[in-house]
C-alpha cells in the first residue's frame, strides 16, 4: 500500500513537471538594450526584438526591470499630427513571429529607477504568469 502511495505521488509530480514545462514562455530576446536615464531623471525606455520560438500564441502581460520600480508596455501612434505613447496592458505575440521595440513604436517604459546596473535583468512575465528573465544591456543618449 505505502508502495502504491508513492508511485502514485511519483506519476503525480511528473504530470506536473510535463504540464509546467509545456506552459513555459517560450520569448528570445535580441538586440535587447535600455537607454541610460537623463541625468536627473527617474525614467527611461528599453528596446529589443522580442521572439516567440513556440509553436503557440503568446500574451505578455507584465515586465520587471532591475534597479527600477515598474515597467509598462507603451506604443506611439501619430494621431492628427500629434505623436501620443499609450500604455498597452498586455501583447500578443504570434508562434514563431517577432516583435521590435524600438524608439517611436513599441517599448517597455521603465519608471521608479534608483540604480541601473550595466546589465539588468529584464523579467517578462505572460498570462499565465509563466517569466522568464533576460539580461540586457545599457546605453546612453549620448554618442562618444
Amino acid at each position: 500500500m505505502k508502495l502504491q502511495r508513492m508511485v502514485n505521488q511519483a506519476g503525480y509530480l511528473m504530470m506536473a513537471l510535463t504540464l509546467s514545462f509545456s506552459s513555459v514562455a517560450e520569448w528570445v530576446v535580441e538586440e535587447g538594450y535600455v537607454r541610460k536615464p537623463i541625468p536627473g531623471r527617474s525614467m527611461t525606455a528599453a528596446f529589443m526584438d522580442l521572439r516567440n520560438v513556440s509553436d503557440t500564441d503568446s500574451t505578455l502581460i507584465s515586465a520587471k526591470l532591475e534597479g527600477a520600480k515598474s515597467v509598462e508596455i507603451h506604443t506611439h501612434s501619430h494621431v492628427d499630427g500629434m505623436m501620443r505613447m499609450r500604455q498597452l496592458h498586455e501583447l500578443t505575440i504570434k508562434a514563431g513571429e517577432t516583435m521590435s521595440f524600438e524608439p517611436g513604436g513599441l517599448h517597455l517604459m521603465i519608471f521608479g529607477i534608483k540604480a541601473l546596473p550595466e546589465s539588468p535583468e529584464l523579467t517578462l512575465c505572460d498570462k499565465n504568469q509563466v517569466c522568464s528573465t533576460h539580461i540586457l544591456t545599457t546605453r546612453s543618449l549620448v554618442k562618444k
